[in-house]
């Protein structure tokens, strides 16, 4: 039995243990042969060392140190190509959160990183299947969908079913986990997609807000005004559909310190002050309720990216900017893929943008950068 154990320990550790090929730099973002037309760039990141990191759905990840590209992927150790985010902590080293958990890069090589999956299904006569007995668990969902360190050193992780896991540096911490819908399979059902700090200390993932002590579901535990009713009525409606995913998918905070959400369902966006709520949507002048890349530039400008129909009832991506006072439109037309699917600012304010088909832009403020080449054979 104990030969047993250790040959599945080495088997598990060999998934994400191994040194990183020697790879060639390449001077574009060379698309793998064979990878689906649906993979796309789920989330960028800049390390301290000026590198961009782009995490892809399907590719593995790419580093770009300004001159060209290394491509990153199970053949190098990751334990999974399909890539939800990526964090550089205070040492330097970079976490790589994938469908299947999470690995740890040294700059060197990458190291499997455990969490505790541990669902609890919930005990009630009115699911429509039967509710699982012990010994009978459906496997864990190991999709890690945002990570986060916050300014005390803990690394936060934001999991598809299992709420969110708080490492310490010596322990683990598990919070949500009982929050958000209840599915048929009598397990608790959150998603989060967005783990934020804001100056004041607040961690907000999702809709909920983390003091340092309690978690609160904003904004229906705050007081409320006429203004924000129909806001309010968003949050709880969603709720009442028992959605799956967490009433605000993405928060990020502006120059002035307001906070800025948004949500799934086709609920657009919503700004709060502070104080008020104020919610906005196609109909304010941005292209399209359905959100699905927001960050915040150093001028204080919101960048939006999301899906629309054309004329002819086709899909495509869009992308609006926020001065302050409306909404205006970034052409783009030059993208060889509209399907905007992230969006984020380097050090120097450029807009990186990453779309369908592995898309990678960079806007300088003047000029619009493509960086993805397709393989000949593709």
């Amino acid at each position: 039995m104990k030969i047993y154990s250790l040959l599945i320990a080495l088997l598990l550790l060999q998934s994400c243990h191994s040194k990183a090929q020697n790879q060639v730099s390449q001077p574009k973002l060379i698309i793998p042969a064979g990878t689906s037309q649906y993979t796309f760039v789920r989330n960028m990141l800049q390390d301290k060392a000026g590198n961009m990191w782009i995490a892809t759905s399907g590719a593995g990840v790419y580093r770009y140190d300004g001159k060209g590209f290394v491509n990153f992927t199970t053949k190098d150790g990751l334990n999974s190509n399909i890539v939800q985010c990526i964090l550089e902590d205070f040492k330097g080293n970079i976490w790589i959160g994938t469908k299947d958990g999470v690995c740890r890069f040294d700059g060197k090589k990458f190291t499997d990183f455990p969490l505790p999956w541990t669902r609890t299904p919930i005990t009630s006569p009115f699911f429509r299947q039967t509710v699982p007995q012990k010994g009978c668990m459906p496997p864990a969902n190991k999709t890690v969908l945002s990570m986060f360190q916050d300014k005390m050193g803990n690394i936060w992780f934001g999991t598809q079913d299992e709420g969110v896991i708080q490492y310490n540096g010596k322990s683990f911490t598990e919070f949500l986990a009982n929050e958000g819908p209840v599915g048929n399979d009598g397990f608790h059902h959150v998603a989060i997609y967005n783990i934020y700090q804001e100056k004041s200390g607040n961690i907000w993932f999702g809709s909920y807000r983390y003091d340092g002590k309690n978690f609160k579901n904003f904004p229906q535990e705050e007081n409320t005004t006429k203004a924000s009713d129909t806001i309010v009525k968003s949050f709880k409606d969603m709720l009442e559909q028992k959605s799956m995913y967490s009433s605000a998918n993405m928060v990020v905070e502006d120059k002035k310190g307001d906070l800025w959400f948004s949500h799934a369902c086709r609920y657009g966006i919503t700004k709060y002050d502070g104080k008020a709520l104020t919610h906005f949507t196609d109909k304010d002048g941005f292209c399209d309720n359905i959100i699905r890349a927001m960050v915040a530039d150093k001028e204080g400008n919101i960048w939006i990216g999301g899906v629309r129909k054309d004329a002819k009832g086709i899909k495509e991506g869009c992308i609006s900017i926020y001065d302050g006072k409306s909404f205006r439109a970034f052409s783009t037309e030059k993208l060889s893929n509209s399907a905007i699917e992230s969006l984020f600012v380097d050090k120097d304010n450029n807009i990186w943008i990453g779309t369908r088909e592995v898309g990678l832009y960079r806007y300088d403020g003047k000029t619009l950068t493509a960086f993805t080449e397709k393989p000949v054979n593709n």
